[in-house]
């Protein structure tokens, strides 16, 4: 073959041969949109009533069917939780007088501790009634969280019952803290035993 045959055929061949694809550009990586900012609570609040959300009624409306279920339980059970805050206040009546007289005999702490062993019967009789009306899962509203509260200080105080506690600064006060807790929830269960909707079952 001439070298003009060979020069011929190489270039029909190079004619024939598919063009080369151009290089490929890198594709720019999809970046997220970048996110809002956060709400603030009254915005959020704001939102949601826009959306056509109630949470304010629809937690006021379980709060007060949660409080209405627990004065029923109460109402259900009244001479028992009247009991209890009766022998509190006669507990309570006795600490103050007895405090006192602790504190004017020739050795307080002696007197204090006679007091303490003719007692023991009481303080387990109020352990027990309290027991008996705080059972697991019952919610019984504010009467019971009051009643709880009251029997949570009665519990400090004679838990830190000694010769000398009339003599401390803070017992005086704490007395009469229980004492004005007592007639509150007085009022509160005679409120109960009054409210004609919770007519006994």
């Amino acid at each position: 073959m001439t070298l003009a045959a060979t020069l011929a055929a190489t270039t029909l061949l190079i004619g024939c041969a598919e063009p080369a694809a151009p290089p490929s550009r890198p594709q720019p990586l999809r970046s997220e949109p970048p996110a809002p900012p956060p709400m603030t609570p009254e915005e959020l609040a704001e939102a949601r009533r826009k959306a056509g959300f109630r949470d304010d009624d629809l937690a006021g409306e379980k709060a007060l069917a949660r409080e209405q279920g627990g004065r029923q339980y109460v109402r259900e059970h009244l001479a028992a939780y009247r009991g209890l805050v009766k022998a509190l206040r006669r507990s309570v009546d006795d600490i103050d007088r007895s405090a006192r007289r602790w504190a004017r005999a020739r050795d307080p702490q002696r007197a204090y501790r006679r007091w303490r062993d003719a007692r023991d019967h009481i303080v387990a009789d109020l352990t027990q009634r309290y027991r008996e009306l705080r059972r697991e899962g019952v919610d019984a509203g504010s009467t019971q969280a009051l009643v709880e509260r009251i029997y949570r200080q009665w519990e400090d105080v004679h838990n830190d019952l000694g010769g000398d506690a009339a003599e401390q600064e803070r017992f005086a006060a704490l007395i009469s803290e229980l004492s004005e807790g007592l007639d509150a929830a007085e009022l509160a269960l005679d409120e109960i035993e009054r409210d004609e909707d919770l007519a006994p079952r």
